[in-house]
């Protein structure tokens, strides 16, 4: 569904009007800036923060693969470095696994640690992969394992969640993430206000 960033300052001063009619005098007489500019000012954290959290199946993918290059090791695993519009990878099968990764692990997963011995680490038929960062900061994709014999690795597919452009005029959003990217503004915004109580009563209106 698209959305423009004009109605989710709408509905999240809806969202915010249910509990607290009054608010928007007050808030405009003790801070003496636009309720909305606040709002508008808040919607793009909160938008990357559902794309980092919800379901996959709510969420636009975008095929990647022709796009990345991948680095392989001599010990048949590779990595593949993504730019900052990727906010999460949600499918990877490099050319040459019998099966693709959908669930990726990060350095705190149990099975982080055993992919570093070659006896217990992934494989073509029961591949991993991390998702986490470089040393200088880059977001990359660790995948274990393919064969020692093959020396060009190449993903056949590779999907990502990719962030929308900043200050974006409008969003293609589920239906069903809307009123809980509204209620996490008006909870940010309540935040910025210095009213927890009511922050946490509009987290309250969000389930997953």
């Amino acid at each position: 569904m698209d959305i423009s960033r004009e109605q989710i300052v709408d509905r999240v001063k809806v969202c915010m009007e249910e509990l607290t009619p009054d608010w928007n005098g007050t808030f405009e007489q003790t801070e003496g800036v636009s309720i909305d500019d606040y709002i508008d000012g808040v919607i793009d954290e909160q938008l990357h923060f559902l794309l980092m959290t919800a379901p996959v199946a709510m969420l636009p993918v975008k095929e990647v693969g022709n796009i990345y290059q991948a680095r392989p090791r001599p010990d048949g695993s590779g990595r593949i470095t993504l730019d900052e519009s990727v906010i999460r990878p949600v499918y990877l099968h490099m050319q040459g696994w019998k099966v693709p990764v959908t669930r990726f692990i990060d350095e705190r997963h149990p099975l982080y640690e055993l992919q570093f011995n070659r006896y217990t680490r992934g494989s073509a038929t029961k591949p991993v992969a991390v998702f986490t960062q470089d040393g200088q900061g880059n977001k990359v994709i660790d995948y274990f394992s393919l064969s020692l014999s093959t020396t060009t690795h190449s993903p056949a597919s590779l999907l990502c969640i990719l962030a929308p452009e900043e200050h974006a005029a409008s969003f293609d959003i589920d239906p069903l993430l809307i009123d809980m990217l509204c209620y996490r503004c008006a909870a940010a915004v309540y935040n910025i206000m210095g009213n927890k109580p009511m922050s946490d009563i509009m987290l309250s209106h969000i389930a997953l």
